[in-house]
């Protein structure tokens, strides 16, 4: 069993577009690598197929699949992880000419390998919850055996309608199990609801940090609410939201303040919403700080992916600050050009780690919610 293996070993798979840069295609093996090392795996293989899609039974064709199958067996693989959201029928086609060479091969793809981090690293009954909804919509009706009962099935009488009938009843388990998990997420729901009905009651402001994941959004939380939440170097350290107050000197009031899951590219929007309990703070929040990472190359396409992920919430339309943090790393773009790009949402230039910036941060927060002291009178 995988779980039994202490650093297992993967084999990355990616299909590379003809025209795409050089410098992007290792900014998202990098990612990936990052992600199986977040995992608690170690990469061994790395194949950079070039190719303009994927083929639609196997994704990276028959004869690069059996070629793969050796690989596996020589390399010693454990899991072989596709850096794409394939069809389930994708998945079980590579699985099953994998497993002729080496049995109990594991083969995910890339929503499978994120949802796995999730599951090491859910600490509540809540975020263990969503992660089983994510996971069941994801693996589809497939997860309770279609694929392989239809294949096993033949021969007999109305043998197409039966096979019909087995499909469906299948699909409705699934669903089953879907609406089993919703309605679990749902009593937990109620207590998250009462907290957040009483903060609005109280008519203090909630801010919400959001923003790509590992750009420092639980240091910059640490920093404003003086908590000591986990913040290291590896995605998805925050999986759960957390809820905590910070002080706004000029009108002498404190305002509540929210660290949520970071977002990442190519995940399936169905993933997202299962994660909604969890999002509740954001989508109810009156300000979202985007957390940016300045020191990264491709920061204006992380920027994109979370705006997507807004955008797929409904939520793209709130307030919002950016805040570009890690200004004391090397190499970071102008703050010049940013400033003059993203003016509209008034980049602030920060470093969470050692607090420079934070002041001004503060400051902008204030003018941004309108706040002052009749407000609160």
């Amino acid at each position: 069993m995988l779980s039994l293996i202490k650093y297992p070993k993967f084999m990355v798979i990616s299909l590379v577009p003809h025209e795409e840069d050089r410098q992007k295609t290792r900014e998202n093996l990098d990612e990936v690598t990052s992600l199986v090392q977040t995992f608690g795996g170690v990469v061994n293989v790395v194949v950079a197929q070039n190719a303009a899609r994927g083929d639609s039974e196997t994704y990276i064709g028959k004869g690069k699949t059996l070629e793969l199958a050796r690989a596996i067996v020589e390399k010693e693989i454990d899991v072989a992880v596709v850096n794409d959201n394939l069809k389930s029928t994708q998945l079980y086609a590579l699985k099953k000419i994998f497993q002729m060479t080496k049995p109990g091969i594991e083969v995910w793809d890339r929503t499978d390998l994120i949802l796995q981090i999730f599951e090491k690293n859910a600490a509540t009954a809540e975020a263990k919850l969503q992660i089983k909804l994510a996971n069941t919509c994801h693996k589809g009706p497939e997860a309770y055996g279609v694929g392989i009962s239809m294949s096993q099935q033949g021969g007999g009488i109305g043998t197409r309608g039966a096979g019909e009938t087995y499909t469906e009843m299948r699909k409705r388990y699934w669903r089953s199990e879907i609406h089993t998990i919703e309605e679990q997420l749902e009593k937990l729901m109620l207590n998250r609801q009462r907290q957040m009905a009483h903060r609005q009651q109280t008519r203090i402001p909630t801010i919400s940090i959001i923003g790509y994941t590992n750009s420092g959004k639980t240091t910059l939380f640490n920093l404003l609410s003086k908590k000591d939440n986990l913040a290291k170097d590896a995605l998805f350290a925050t999986l759960d939201s957390s809820v905590g107050k910070f002080y706004l000197p000029q009108v002498k009031q404190v305002v509540f303040v929210t660290d949520t899951i970071g977002f990442i590219q190519n995940l399936p929007t169905q993933t997202i919403n299962a994660f909604k309990s969890t999002l509740m703070e954001t989508l109810n929040a009156d300000l979202l700080l985007q957390v940016i990472d300045i020191s990264d190359p491709f920061l204006l396409d992380k920027i994109s992916v979370v705006e997507k992920v807004l955008s797929d919430l409904g939520i793209n339309t709130k307030k919002q600050l950016y805040v570009f943090n890690k200004i004391d790393c090397p190499n970071i773009m102008a703050k010049s050009e940013l400033t003059k790009r993203f003016a509209s949402f008034k980049p602030q230039f920060i470093s969470a780690r050692s607090g420079e910036g934070c002041p001004q941060l503060i400051g902008e927060i204030q003018d941004v919610l309108c706040l002052h002291a009749a407000h609160f009178s």
